[in-house]
């Protein structure tokens, strides 16, 4: 409705993967939350102009090592043919981020969903091995709102610490602590 209704630009970012509830909510119509598959369609076909998180298994054709889908369709092509540029590290977020010309971005991060806070500034553990320069949910709302930003009639963004409830699922208060901290520094980050 924002999009149609006003011209306003859409983002999701998250530390789940980008297809999971609460970012798919944004778009997807389903009655199933693991319809990983579907939802990266619908996010191709309403194409908000941000979306951040893990899951880049779900984008990658089924002939490719590691993808997840169940068809051959090539979801980072299509995004990338529809004018998206894309960050697989903080780095190249940022970079992408601060060029004027960037007003669609897709980042994808992980595998799975985004390391968290603890393992990602502290420990070195969970996948930060495989995946070393994942952004924290600052970092990806910096960006957001520096793309966001760049419409002229506003913009609907939506921010989730998906690691806090997935922490507490499995009782690591520990890290699920650390994620609302940094929850709390991008409402602040918000806010200013």
């Amino acid at each position: 409705l924002a999009k149609r209704m006003k011209g306003m630009a859409v983002g999701a970012i998250t530390n789940s993967e980008i297809e999971d509830a609460t970012p798919a909510a944004m778009v997807a119509h389903t009655r199933r939350r693991s319809d990983y598959d579907e939802i990266v369609g619908m996010f191709h076909d309403a194409r908000p102009e941000v979306m951040m998180g893990g899951g880049s298994p779900n984008f990658l054709p089924k002939s490719t090592p590691g993808s997840k889908r169940k068809d051959d369709k090539d979801y980072f092509a299509a995004f990338a043919q529809a004018g998206y540029r894309l960050a697989t590290t903080n780095a190249e977020m940022k970079k992408l981020a601060v060029d004027a010309r960037t007003t669609r971005l897709l980042g994808l991060f992980n595998t799975g969903n985004v390391d968290g806070a603890l393992d990602r500034k502290y420990l070195g553990k969970g996948s930060v091995d495989k995946f070393p320069d994942q952004p924290d949910l600052t970092d990806e709302l910096d960006a957001a709102l520096k793309v966001l930003s760049r419409n002229k009639n506003g913009f609907v963004l939506m921010v989730e610490s998906a690691r806090i409830d997935k922490y507490a699922h499995s009782l690591d208060w520990e890290r699920a602590v650390y994620d609302t901290i940094m929850l709390d520094n991008a409402v602040r980050l918000a806010k200013d």
